[in-house]
């Protein structure tokens, strides 16, 4: 109501300047055709005198133009002698100022002037007309539209109040209903008085709704309870899942000293042994010999333990089987991590090849990757798709990824519609530490631990992200070479 108030308020201005510019334009034109006929009508009557020998006749016909109440003026200039009506003062003859449009000099007439005859009788009729009647006229009609204008804003007023007890009121109430429906507070009962049938049926279709939240608050709560459980369920598996990959980068990370240790060690073990078969058993130098060849061999021992520690060797358990089976279990894993809302897609092909592969590793890989496209998607929007099918790798995709050959693979991949990731950030994904979540929010080390993974099983990792589309992840794993034959007319060309 109040922006009709406000619409209304900035057009009647406009209006009434529009309205009463047309009329005041409309007026003086009217006035000006009046005027130049008229004074046309003069001049062709003083035009058939013989100004000469009548000059009375031309000052009859002067003062027949003021007296016929159309000028105010009327003086013929004929050979520098100006004859003027009789009807006119002395001081009035010398007023004269030619006019080219209404108004113009102030004085409220507008004078004008014609040719009448030829030749030696040629003059100037001046004639002069009245402008006060028609600004008269002007501020009677520009008093006539204010009064049109405000009668029709008390008319708007008028419709606006109406509507305002008819339509806003009720439909004010309704909202305040609905906000407190929103609220939780369903139990007060919905009225509210009009005669509208709309705002009626409004009504009755929010008391509808009330009613039917009324019945479902109670199973609400325990869905809230129970998102509320897994949501804290989810959280210490995730805590999990990140003190895990910390173990892991920093197995890695030992196991990578411990060998360059052993590189160390193995020369000093040597050199020492040597030595002493120069030396005689009871000199001080070989026994100084002995204590240091004691030590690089403790040395060698807690070597040993990093390495054990690093899981590099030992904690690797590789067998050729389906990845099927593998991936479907790892799948039922992700699902206890992932959000109700979170559409968690699958197509995996079963009919597919070996690989050789540590079933363990492989399940913590497609965790890794699920949880870096869980990280990626808003909180209630988007999905996951998961698939693992059989492909033939051809040359030109070996000549764009060098840890490929050309042959068949088994290709794991994880899609998400997330947020994506711009090429400066693909090209760092694979560092330790390097993440691009908030702080707590992750390590850093899941695309790296992934990536030791995929190495370790001669595969190839392949990443591709655009921001606002989403990020797609391919794993390349070799089939066992036996089973390529058997399996040679299932494979699909990738490229």
């Amino acid at each position: 109501m109040l922006m009709v108030l406000l619409i209304h308020a900035v057009l009647m201005p406009i209006l009434f300047f529009t309205l009463a510019t047309a009329v005041e334009r409309n007026l003086e034109d009217g006035f000006l055709d009046d005027a130049r006929l008229y004074a046309r009508v003069i001049a062709d009557g003083i035009d058939k005198l013989d100004v000469e020998s009548g000059q009375e006749l031309v000052i009859e016909r002067l003062d027949s133009a003021v007296l016929g109440g159309q000028s105010i003026y009327a003086a013929l200039v004929y050979k520098n002698t100006v004859i003027a009506s009789s009807m006119m003062e002395p001081l009035e003859i010398g007023q004269f100022q030619e006019d080219f449009e209404f108004g113009e000099h102030g004085d409220d007439t507008y004078y004008l002037s014609l040719p009448v005859g030829s030749g030696s009788r040629a003059g100037i009729l001046h004639l002069g007309f009245d402008e006060a009647p028609t600004r008269e006229n002007f501020a009677t009609i520009r008093s006539t539209i204010i009064y049109a204008l405000a009668a029709y804003m008390l008319l708007v007023l008028i419709a606006i109040g109406y509507l305002s007890s008819a339509v806003v009121r009720p439909l004010k109430w309704l909202q305040q209903a609905s906000r407190t429906i929103s609220s939780g507070e369903v139990d007060k009962e919905l009225q509210t008085k009009s005669s509208l049938v709309e705002i009626q049926d409004l009504t009755a279709d929010l008391e509808k709704m009330r009613s039917k939240l009324v019945g479902m608050n109670a199973q609400l709560q325990q869905e809230i309870a129970d998102r509320e459980l897994a949501d804290t369920e989810r959280r210490n598996l995730e805590r999990y899942l990140r003190h895990a990959q910390r173990l892991e980068s920093l197995g890695t990370l030992a196991g990578g000293v411990a060998h360059e240790f052993n590189n160390i060690l193995q020369p000093l073990l040597l050199y020492t042994d040597l030595a002493l078969e120069d030396l005689p058993e009871d000199s001080p130098a070989a026994v100084n010999l002995r204590n240091v060849l004691d030590l690089a061999s403790r040395a060698k021992g807690l070597s040993q333990q990093i390495l054990t520690f690093g899981r590099q060797d030992t904690d690797a358990d590789f067998e050729e089987l389906n990845l099927a089976p593998v991936v479907h279990e790892a799948l039922t894993m992700i699902r206890a991590l992932l959000l109700a809302t979170i559409d968690l897609r699958a197509d995996i092909s079963g009919d597919i090849g070996d690989v050789r592969c540590d079933p363990a590793q492989i399940k913590q890989l497609i965790i890794n990757l699920c949880n870096n496209s869980f990280r990626a998607l808003s909180a209630t929007d988007g999905y996951i798709h998961v698939s693992l099918k059989e492909v033939l790798v051809p040359r030109n995709k070996v000549t764009e990824n060098p840890n490929l050959h050309e042959g068949e693979y088994v290709v794991l991949q994880v899609a998400d519609t997330g947020v994506g990731m711009d090429p400066q950030t693909v090209e760092r994904v694979f560092e330790p530490f390097f993440t691009t979540q908030d702080v707590g929010q992750g390590t850093g080390l899941g695309l790296s631990v992934v990536h030791g993974i995929v190495l370790r099983h001669d595969g190839e990792i392949i990443v591709e992200s655009e921001l606002g589309k989403g990020t797609t992840v391919r794993i390349y794993l070799p089939l066992v070479d036996e089973d390529a034959g058997e399996n040679n007319g299932k494979r699909e060309s990738h490229g």
